[in-house]
């Protein structure tokens, strides 16, 4: 009799390895819909400045829609949905980059900068979670 080998999602969630403590870190933050919700109201209070146009901030459209993108991952998260919470959060921060990363550096302007490396950072986060199955804490 042959066993069928483990899914590769068995095998990034074996409970009995151990994390560093930055690892650790980044999977009780992928289960919560804080970070998410963080860059909802960053993208939120981008709106008045996208409104004057200025290089380098998603415009009105833009900000509309991602903030209401990652607020329906953080609503994801918050139900306990870690799955597809993450996974829309990795995939709205990559489109977000796509999108705008080069004009915010292009801009050379303190505030689209920041408002790329927040986006980085955290979507960095839930890719990761996501990727390697490691949300189930």
């Amino acid at each position: 009799m042959s066993q069928e080998p483990p899914s590769s999602y068995t095998l990034h969630n074996d409970k009995d390895k151990r994390h560093t403590p930055t690892e650790q870190l980044v999977r009780s933050w992928a289960v919560s819909p804080a970070p998410a919700l963080f860059l909802s109201a960053t993208n939120l209070a981008a709106l008045p400045i996208a409104r004057r146009r200025i290089k380098g901030i998603p415009s009105v459209m833009q900000c509309n829609m991602y903030t209401a993108m990652f607020a329906a991952s953080a609503y994801a998260l918050s139900t306990g949905d870690s799955v597809n919470g993450s996974g829309l959060a990795a995939g709205w921060s990559t489109i977000w980059l796509f999108f705008n990363a080069r004009n915010a550096f292009k801009s050379r302007s303190i505030i689209p900068i920041a408002m790329t490396s927040i986006v980085g950072c955290i979507g960095s986060m839930y890719m990761y979670s996501y990727a390697t199955g490691t949300m189930i804490a």
